[in-house]
C-alpha cells in the first residue's frame, strides 16, 4: 500500500515527517486554478512506498534556442522574493524542468529508456530544504512559441542531491511522472530562475544550479537508470 503524504499528523509522528508533512495539501493563495496547471505524483521507491502529489499553482516556461524550461511552484514568486534571514520561507515546493531535446512526433524514435529532460525539486518544509534531481522523458503538446505548452512526463526518476541539517528524506530514490501545464512567459521565468538560483545558494553555501545543456545526454540517461 502506498501512503500519501498530507499535512494531518500526530505529534508522534510529526518529527519523521518534517520534511514533508506540510507539504501535501498546503493552503493556495490567490486565483490560479491548479486543475489548469495539471498534477505531479512523486513515488518513494524505498522500503515504506510514499506518494507525494505538490498542488501547483504558479507556472512560467520560457523557450530558448537550445532548451526549454519549465517552472512550477505552490507559493507566489512573491513569497520566494520576500524570504531572508529574518523571514524564512517557511513551506514550499518548486519543480524545474529543462528540456534538452524536443521528440518530433512521427519521426523521432524513442525506446524505453530515452530521456530528453533534468528535473530539480525543491522541498521547503518548517524551513528546512532538500533538492532532488533526475531525468526523465516528455513530450510537449501545443504552440513552443506562444503557448501554453503541455508537458506529458513520464519514467522520470529522482534522488535527493543536497539537504540542510533538519531535511528528512522520505523520498529517495523516487519515480514520478506528471502531466503539467504552463503559459509562455519569458520574463516571468526568469525571475523564477533567478530567485530560486539563489534561494537554493543561500540555503546550502554553494552553488548546485547546473544548466542541462552543459551535461551530456550519456550522463542524463545514466541518472534516470
Amino acid at each position: 500500500m502506498t501512503t500519501r503524504l498530507t499535512h494531518r499528523f500526530s505529534r508522534a509522528t510529526m518529527p519523521l515527517l518534517t520534511a514533508l508533512a506540510l507539504l501535501g495539501v498546503m493552503p493556495l493563495t490567490g486565483c490560479r486554478n491548479t486543475d489548469a496547471i495539471g498534477s505531479m505524483e512523486v513515488i518513494a521507491m524505498g522500503s515504506q512506498p510514499l506518494l507525494f502529489a505538490p498542488a501547483f499553482s504558479n507556472a512560467a516556461y520560457i523557450t530558448r534556442e537550445a532548451e526549454d524550461s519549465f517552472w512550477f511552484s505552490d507559493v507566489p514568486l512573491e513569497t520566494l522574493l520576500e524570504h531572508d534571514a529574518t523571514a524564512p520561507l517557511q513551506n514550499g515546493v518548486f519543480l524545474h524542468v529543462q528540456l534538452v531535446w524536443i521528440p518530433l512526433a512521427g519521426s523521432t524514435p524513442v525506446d524505453a529508456t530515452a530521456t530528453n529532460l533534468v528535473t530539480r525539486l525543491i522541498v521547503v518544509s518548517a524551513g528546512e530544504v532538500g533538492l532532488y534531481g533526475g531525468a526523465g522523458f516528455a513530450r510537449l503538446k501545443g504552440e513552443r512559441k506562444s503557448g501554453p505548452l503541455q508537458l506529458d512526463v513520464e519514467g522520470g526518476t529522482l534522488t535527493l542531491l543536497e539537504k540542510t541539517a533538519g531535511f528528512t528524506d522520505l523520498l529517495s530514490p523516487a519515480g514520478f511522472s506528471a502531466t503539467l501545464q504552463a503559459p509562455c512567459d519569458n520574463d516571468n521565468a526568469t525571475r523564477w530562475r533567478r530567485a530560486l538560483s539563489q534561494f537554493v545558494t543561500n540555503a546550502f553555501g554553494k552553488s548546485m544550479w547546473v544548466d542541462a545543456r552543459e551535461i551530456s545526454r550519456d550522463s542524463i540517461a545514466l541518472s534516470a537508470r
